[in-house]
């Protein structure tokens, strides 16, 4: 990877294998690898192949007319220019948030006296005398 001139910042770089959508509506462009998403409205320009194969997308700043973004593709054998509306850059948290958050630990007692109190509380009545019992009116 060469060092990227002033006014370019690379947007993403993807690896392996990237599927490549034409798309109706806002987002007109849709580049997919795995869990994550890279979405262009109002894009332009050349027609990208169905698969890719590692893509860096590449953001040139002042390149384009007023109200449009230029990037380019690049992918072995392969570099695109394009203009677009705006992009959108869409990951799945899930696999971060979880590692980051520890699981909850409930003991099995403590289940078990929940789910025998759910049960009893089935039982019509059953409530007004848990009532009844505690001193509750």
């Amino acid at each position: 990877m060469s060092p990227l001139e002033p006014g370019v910042r690379e947007l993403i770089a993807f690896e392996g294998p990237v599927q490549c959508e034409a798309a109706h509506g806002a987002v007109n462009l849709v580049l997919r690898a795995g869990l994550t998403q890279l979405l262009f409205s109002g894009a332009s320009g050349a027609a990208l192949p169905a698969r890719l194969h590692n893509v860096r997308v590449i953001e040139i700043a002042g390149a384009a007319p007023a109200g449009l973004r230029s990037f380019r593709i690049e992918s072995p054998g392969l570099t695109l220019a394009l203009q677009a509306r705006q992009v959108q850059l869409h990951r799945d948290a899930a696999a971060p948030f979880y590692g980051a958050v520890p699981p909850v630990h409930v003991p099995l007692r403590l289940r078990l006296g929940w789910a025998l109190l759910l049960a009893i509380l089935r039982v019509p009545g059953a409530a007004a005398l848990l009532r009844k019992l505690r001193g509750s009116t």
